[in-house]
């Protein structure tokens, strides 16, 4: 009896050190996994709109480069999600994806032989290649979810989200160095080609990590037709958890994709910021995101991850600010002070990719778990497509000069104050629930 009782002992302190493992293991190489995904999305989606501005695109089609490519992947998503729940293991989905994007990458290197053409192709090509973007997004999350235990996804999100704040700090510096650093036109579209065919490179480490990660097998597996997928759309419409998640999300999202464009123009046209200016934005908030990293994951231990994005929401209420002052000032000081403001306005950022995504897989059902992401993301996507051409649309149509974008730039500022009540709101109805 008492051999058994050490035999039972021994082999369940060997289990539980086997799972904390596999848990310490799985978090490293999601971390890994992130870091890259950081890095592709980095010297692709922060160059975009100054690759399209060599060529020669005018306001409007800056707003294409930012909104068009959503209205692709949210021609995907349905279909991805069907696919993806239909796997036992949803890396498939997302190994797919990566793959199809590398193809689209390797493509969009060869747009400036186009000739005339080439920024038509850019931007088409551009946008088919978010399809795929877009569904590793969805896919990921649903596999992430199969893969670590809710108890433990703050903890590997956490060290996930440093690894890409630290990457979003190096890879802008770089990129920016080199642009900054050629004079001719033709050398910085040059270099633009180059990091695509960079990224496809490091697509193929991505899904190499990702084929490392073990786990993920899931016995809720779907074969979802027209009828189906009505049902499923209709139990989303039914939970009213999922539903009010989606409801104050969405705002926030329209709040904050409003400027995407107009920041950009309000860097470049009233600012006169160059490449490495630009990129020196961007790596000032990447390091104030990296410093504050722990206390946010702190915070959600202790008040879970629906109180702390209020105050994220409302930090985010900070930029317009920081833009609407910077130009008023002269050029020569705006730069400056709008680099400072800019910076110390991420103080809270983390919370947004670190809190979203668990408060989704809060809410978000087992069954058609792929599919209800999907439907979320096909929403938010639809608002990605409209509120950058929307926000641009009203500079345009105040005038398209600094009076016109102050004005612009104070109306997001007022919209993300109503996301951050709506936050709050949120919060305090579901104030009885669990914080996990």
């Amino acid at each position: 009896m008492k051999k058994e009782s050490i035999k039972y002992f021994v082999t369940r302190v060997s289990s539980r050190i086997s799972e904390a493992w596999q848990v310490d293991r799985n978090m490293y190489l999601f971390a890994f996994e992130g870091m890259i995904i950081t890095i592709i999305n980095s010297i692709i989606g922060n160059n975009n709109n100054l690759f399209a501005t060599r060529m020669e695109a005018s306001n409007f089609e800056l707003s294409l480069v930012t909104s068009l490519p959503q209205f692709v992947g949210m021609l995907v998503l349905i279909p991805g999600g069907i696919l993806s729940d239909r796997m036992s293991n949803k890396r498939k989905m997302v190994v797919i994806s990566l793959l199809c994007l590398s193809l689209f990458y390797m493509a969009i290197g060869f747009v400036p032989m186009f000739g005339q053409f080439r920024l038509i192709a850019f931007i088409c090509l551009l946008a088919l290649s978010v399809g795929p973007l877009t569904v590793y997004n969805a896919s990921w999350q649903a596999y992430f979810s199969d893969v670590v235990p809710i108890e433990e996804r703050n903890r590997v999100f956490t060290l996930r989200t440093k690894g890409t704040f630290l990457f979003n700090t190096v890879t802008p510096l770089v990129t920016g160095a080199l642009l900054a650093g050629t004079a001719l036109n033709s050398e910085k579209i040059r270099l633009h080609q180059i990091f695509f065919w960079c990224a496809v490179l490091l697509i193929f480490v991505q899904i190499f990590i990702l084929m490392s990660i073990s786990g993920g097998s899931s016995s809720q597996t779907t074969t979802t037709g027209l009828k189906e997928l009505k049902s499923a759309a209709v139990e989303v419409i039914r939970n009213k958890r999922l539903m009010g998640f989606i409801g104050v999300a969405l705002f926030f999202y329209m709040s904050w994709q409003s400027d995407w464009t107009l920041y950009y123009i309000g860097q470049v046209e009233y600012l006169k910021l160059n490449e490495a200016w630009l990129s020196y934005v961007v790596v000032g908030g990447a390091v104030v995101q990296f410093a504050t990293i722990g206390f946010w994951s702190r915070m959600n231990e202790k008040f879970g991850v629906r109180f702390p994005i209020i105050i994220g929401a409302l930090a985010l209420s900070l930029f317009p600010l920081a833009m609407i002052y910077s130009t008023s000032l002269p050029v020569g000081k705006g730069g400056v002070v709008f680099l400072i403001l800019n910076t110390l306005s991420n103080f809270a950022f983390a919370t947004v990719y670190l809190n979203i995504p668990q408060c989704l897989l809060q809410v978000v059902p087992e069954k058609n778990k792929t599919l209800s992401i999907s439907i979320y993301t096909v929403m938010t996507s639809f608002s990605n497509a409209v509120m950058p051409m929307a926000g641009v649309q009203l500079y345009t149509a105040l005038g398209s000069n600094l009076k016109a974008l102050h004005s612009t730039f104070f109306v997001i500022f007022i919209m993300r104050i109503i996301a951050s009540f709506l936050w709050i709101i949120r919060w305090w109805a579901m104030r009885k629930e669990p914080i996990l």
